[in-house]
């Protein structure tokens, strides 16, 4: 695959099969960063199982920015349990020889047991990563907190962003939980909709928004879905 390098200075990768890349031109770490990681985490503050453990749904896991960088900014006496799909297993066992950024000079022997085995583990973060289809492997969790919805677009991954899909993610979804995603379009916020979650976006002003979406009160801005509802047709994928 071809690398491309992002405005942060990481490198991201552009897919032959989905001819897209793997994070926006923003910046790969950046935008796991502010549109994953952070939101989920500042969100997790709120809600009873922080201080425990904190178990994150990473789709897809892909290059790794999303797991690597929770694992980085991890809050301090919180676990982390990630489980993280992906159904390019040839990608995972390359990753070891990845130009990561800077940033996860520390995490060199995660990334390279995760490229080894598929799995890690230490005293306070486990990784899973399964090799095959995220939606039969979504069927087997449980007590999910935090979901990084980060696959390809609807446009060349459509099953990963239907409705019979994101119902499936919410009944894995922890009752205080949330879902993070970078796609805006009305038919993925009609999907949260429709389950009845409120709709919000990060408060960051140096990256574009994203939606980040839950069935209780967030202190993130909310977006005022009803109101576009009466311009247009709440359609799914």
């Amino acid at each position: 695959m071809k690398e491309v390098l992002t405005k942060d200075g990481s490198i991201t990768l552009k897919s032959e099969k989905y001819n897209e890349c793997y994070h926006s031109s923003e910046g790969a770490y950046t935008e796991s960063l502010y549109k994953h990681v952070l939101p989920g985490f500042k969100a997790a503050e709120r809600f009873d199982y922080y201080g425990d453990e904190i178990r994150i749904l990473d789709i897809c896991f892909g290059l790794g920015y999303n797991t690597l960088t929770a694992v980085l900014h991890k809050p301090k006496n919180v676990k982390l349990k990630i489980f993280s799909p992906e159904l390019d297993a040839d990608l995972v066992k390359s990753l070891k020889n990845f130009k990561y950024p800077e940033e996860f000079k520390n995490l060199l022997s995660v990334i390279n047991e995760l490229s080894e085995n598929f799995y890690y583990k230490s005293s306070d973060v486990e990784i899973e990563v399964f090799a095959g289809d995220a939606r039969e492997y979504i069927k087997k969790l449980e007590n999910i907190h935090i979901v990084y919805q980060d696959a390809f677009s609807p446009k060349v991954n459509g099953e990963l962003w239907s409705m019979e899909y994101f119902r499936d993610i919410s009944n894995i979804l922890n009752k205080s939980g949330i879902i993070t995603t970078y796609s805006v379009a009305t038919p993925v916020r009609c999907a949260f909709y429709k389950l009845g979650m409120k709709i919000y976006t990060h408060p960051y002003n140096n990256i574009r928004k994203g939606t980040i979406a839950s069935y209780k009160e967030l202190d993130f801005p909310k977006v005022n879905f009803e109101e576009k509802l009466k311009r247009v047709e709440c359609r799914t994928y």
